[in-house]
Formats: structure tokens, C-alpha cells, sequence
């Protein structure tokens, strides 16, 4: 604590002194307690009117060095300066969205292929989309109920949300028009973006029956145990 400029009650100022309006059982020498802190402090010796009018010579009135705050604004105002930072909050710029950023890093970097990136083409990717009744989650294994429990609002559950409404409204489209999704979908690679949590989204689902499956053995097992 601040004591310099705590606020201690309303009849004293943001000073030492206002501490002997709760007690004066400090003492200069209190054990492991650091009570020099407060009865080495002139203010709290000299009491308000002394303190009021200046310190006597002895007290060291110097300011405890410190490093000056930091701020992300001023930061960019020192390296841009003034002028370049006005000009760039009037302008802002339009980022583009997750998809995009995706997308465009993707076709950057057509070298690295990752182990879950999806193989084969957009074919192969329509058929596996067609292929079962219903569309496996996209959603992440988290616990999302309970009280206090904001998972559910957080960015990363929304955007998986959004990708699952994307692959089921996706999934509608290549049921009535699938040339028209095709050649809408191959102009800049798009159905990999969708075929990769497509995939994802099967590993999920495959990961949480294995864990359904080996959950109800071990019931089965407690309930003959206790039958």
C-alpha cells in the first residue's frame, strides 16, 4: 500500500498523518512488522499543521524514482509521430476476416502441408459431405454449462458456431446446385478451408465416442460390481 497517497478517511487528505485518526500502535521497532514504514515517515511524525507549512532539513524529500508509464497510444505516437498517428486513426484500416487470413496464408505457403490438411479434391470433399446423415460438431470438447461458466460467449466457441452454420448452410447448397458451389468454391480454394474443419470436426466426434464408449464400460462395470 500506497501510503503516501492512500486516502485514509474523510478528515484527513491523501497523507500520513491521517493515520493516527485510526491508531497510534505503531512502534520503531515491531518485529517482523514494518512499522517503520509508517513512524519513519515525517508526515506522521510532525502530524498535519507541521507538515502543512514544509519539512525542516534532515528529511529527505526527493521522489522515489520510477520508470514513466507506458502506453500502447503514446508508443505509437514516439515512433510514428503525431501527425502519421492522426492520419491513421482517421483512415483505419480494414482488416480482413479469419477466413481470409486463412485462406490468403495458406496459398502463401503451398510447401507446408500439415498432417490433418485435407487430401484429394473438391469432389472427394462433396461426397464426404453428402455421405453422412448428420454433420459432426464443430465445437471443441469443453464444458460450456455451469454457473459463472462464460465459455460459451467467448470468441473461440463463436467462431466454431459460425463455421458449423457455414458447413450446414454448405451442405444445403451442394444438395441443390452442386456445379454452382463448385465453381464458386474452386475459384480461390475455398473448400479447403471447409474441408479442414470438415475433418476436424470427424476427429472430434470419432475422439468423443471412444471416450462415450470407454465410460460406459467402466458404469457397467461399477454397477455389477454393486449389484
Amino acid at each position: 500500500v500506497d501510503f503516501d497517497r492512500a486516502f485514509i478517511g474523510p478528515a484527513s487528505v491523501a497523507a500520513m498523518y491521517g493515520l493516527r485518526l485510526i491508531n497510534n500502535f505503531y512502534a520503531d521497532f515491531a518485529g517482523t512488522r514494518s512499522d517503520f514504514v509508517v513512524v519513519g515517515h515525517p508526515e506522521y511524525n510532525l502530524g498535519k499543521v507541521r507538515s502543512d507549512y514544509g519539512y525542516k532539513e534532515g528529511w529527505d524529500t526527493t521522489g522515489i524514482p520510477s520508470i514513466p508509464g507506458r502506453s500502447l497510444p503514446g508508443d505509437r505516437i514516439h515512433k510514428m509521430g503525431t501527425g502519421k498517428y492522426l492520419k491513421a486513426l482517421a483512415k483505419p484500416e480494414v482488416k480482413p476476416k479469419y477466413k481470409e487470413r486463412v485462406l490468403a496464408k495458406s496459398r502463401s505457403e503451398p510447401q507446408v502441408r500439415r498432417g490433418d490438411e485435407p487430401q484429394g479434391d473438391i469432389n472427394s470433399f462433396f461426397e464426404e459431405l453428402l455421405m453422412v446423415d448428420k454433420l459432426p460438431p464443430c465445437l471443441p470438447n469443453r464444458l460450456t454449462a455451469g454457473w459463472a461458466n462464460d465459455m460459451r460467449s467467448q470468441a473461440v466457441m463463436k467462431h466454431y458456431s459460425s463455421v458449423q452454420e457455414e458447413l450446414e448452410s454448405l451442405r444445403g447448397r451442394v444438395q441443390r446446385s452442386p456445379e454452382v458451389v463448385k465453381a464458386e468454391l474452386e475459384t480461390d480454394d475455398a473448400w479447403r478451408y471447409y474441408a479442414l474443419h470438415f475433418k476436424q470436426a470427424q476427429k472430434n466426434d470419432a475422439q468423443l465416442r471412444r471416450v462415450k464408449m470407454k465410460a460406459n464400460k467402466w458404469v457397467q462395470q461399477a454397477m455389477r460390481g454393486t449389484a
